[in-house]
């Protein structure tokens, strides 16, 4: 057993805790989490196979060792990585802090290949949308993308402004582009015919962005960053120019050190599990989040931390069973709907890797079909809901795309509510107000989903129009 002081315990209970964070923020659409799982998932690209290399170490003194250094490794990413280890190691029982070392102090901007100082992630304080308004003509800014969804209860923004520069050759380095982002957006108003001309304000009543004659987002507090390649000539640019070091005397973060790779049937559970979270880390597009089963995905593998450690303790055969034992596990808790995301990756490393005889065999057992697989349901039935809650409300110049939770049907075994999304090209118009995201709403749509024609949600509360709906 694992105690749970130790490096290689908090290592696997992040793990664990990333699993359970996962199948909560999945475990129902209309309190899906897409922000979550994406970030939770992302943390087990480059550290799966760390983990594995430390749980199976020859010793207890060398598991701990190479523990601590997976853990430093991954807190190294940023701040915002190194907080949310600290909070679900905490949660679990295995406090970080001793662990990993102090945090370093994020410098506020960088510079890039030529020296030349980038722009930052800024809070939209009241001096800093003054700022903004300085660098970049707002009252001709168009808006290309708008974006609104439910993180879980609250409900987020983001916009992408094209904002004609106010300094230097508009000409040179190409468009720039503001990206806004919004937290607890209380208020929306938006009509794709009126996005032109944008104004900020933050006062008493938080952040108000005004957008065109009529439109309106507020929010409790916002972010923005300057997609521009010319900002460090700007008056922003040029100042923090001035207070921000030459690029070869900040510290770089240092290359991740090469490990051997797990052999045996350890190397195949890694396999699973990397593929896995990034299968699960595909709900960052949007479009692709009803096709992604995360819950049944994060449920399959539940404990996975705890397993591996347990497994990756024990010496010779024993661990190579202990491994086998918990992949057919991890498979036969996935079901007949789920096996081919899990022996697919399986078939993959049989044919690219030079395995041993017997790990080869016994991949070959696991994923031979013994009947026909059951498919997964991941779309609708042919008739759609005649209501549904909406959790997400994206539109571009081209096109739009919107995510409805539906409730079970009456003849369901399944109690959850499922999540759909729904594209709609060559918007032609495109209405959203802030009661959109209130509770279900009567839904009606013109053409065969996922590709509609148009969507409407309520009483006008989403209005989606493609041209080919248009009479």
């Amino acid at each position: 057993m694992t105690r749970s002081g130790t490096a290689l315990g908090a290592l696997g209970a992040l793990l664990d805790r990333s699993l359970v964070q996962i199948a909560e923020a999945s475990a129902d659409a209309r309190v899906y989490d897409r922000h979550t799982i994406r970030k939770v998932s992302d943390v087990w690209d480059n550290n799966t196979f760390p983990l594995f290399h430390a749980a199976t170490a020859l010793t207890s003194t060398g598991r701990e060792r190479r523990a601590r250094a997976a853990l430093i490794w991954m807190a190294d990413l940023g701040l915002a990585r190194r907080k949310w280890m600290v909070e679900q190691a905490e949660a679990a029982g295995c406090p970080l802090e001793q662990v990993l070392p102090p945090p370093s102090v994020e410098p506020l901007h960088s510079r890039d290949y030529q020296g030349r100082v980038r722009p930052r992630f800024m809070p939209l304080t009241a001096e800093n949308t003054v700022d903004l308004g300085a660098d970049y003509d707002l009252a001709a800014a168009q808006v290309r993308t708008l974006l609104l969804e439910r993180v879980g209860t609250q409900l987020t923004g983001s916009l992408v402004l094209a904002a004609p520069r106010r300094y230097g050759d508009r000409q040179v380095g190409g468009p720039s582009e503001l990206h806004l982002w919004l937290e607890d957006v209380t208020e929306v108003r938006f009509d794709s015919h009126d996005r032109t001309g944008v104004a900020l304000d933050h006062g008493t009543e938080g952040l108000v962005i005004g957008v065109g004659a009529d439109g309106r987002l507020r929010a409790t507090s916002g972010t923005a960053y300057p997609e521009d390649r010319t900002w460090h000539l700007s008056t922003a640019g040029r100042a923090a120019d001035q207070r921000t070091p030459p690029r070869e005397e900040r510290t770089r973060r240092k290359p991740e050190r090469q490990r051997p790779r797990p052999e045996g049937a350890a190397l195949v559970a890694a396999t699973i599990l990397y593929f896995v979270m990034l299968e699960i880390r595909m709900v960052r597009y949007a479009h692709l989040a009803d096709r992604i089963p995360v819950r049944l995905l994060a449920s399959a593998l539940a404990d996975a931390g705890t397993d591996i450690l347990a497994a990756g303790a024990r010496r010779g055969s024993r661990r190579e069973r202990a491994f086998r034992n918990l992949v057919e596990s991890w498979i036969e808790n996935a079901g007949p709907p789920l096996t081919s995301w899990f022996t697919d990756p399986l078939r993959h490393l049989a044919s690219a890797e030079r395995l041993p005889d017997g790990t080869k065999a016994w991949i070959e057992e696991i994923t031979a079909p013994e009947q026909t697989p059951t498919p997964l349901v991941t779309a609708l039935a042919s008739d759609l809901p005649i209501e549904g809650e909406l959790r997400l409300a994206k539109y571009t110049a081209t096109s739009a795309l919107v995510h409805l939770a539906h409730p079970p049907t009456e003849d369901s075994t399944n109690q959850r509510w499922r999540l759909r999304a729904y594209e709609v090209g060559d918007v032609s118009r495109f209405r959203l107000r802030a009661d959109a995201f209130d509770g279900p709403h009567g839904l009606r749509t013109v053409g065969e989903p996922p590709s509609v024609e148009s969507l409407i949600l309520g009483p006008d509360a989403l209005d989606v129009r493609g041209r080919k709906a248009q009479p």
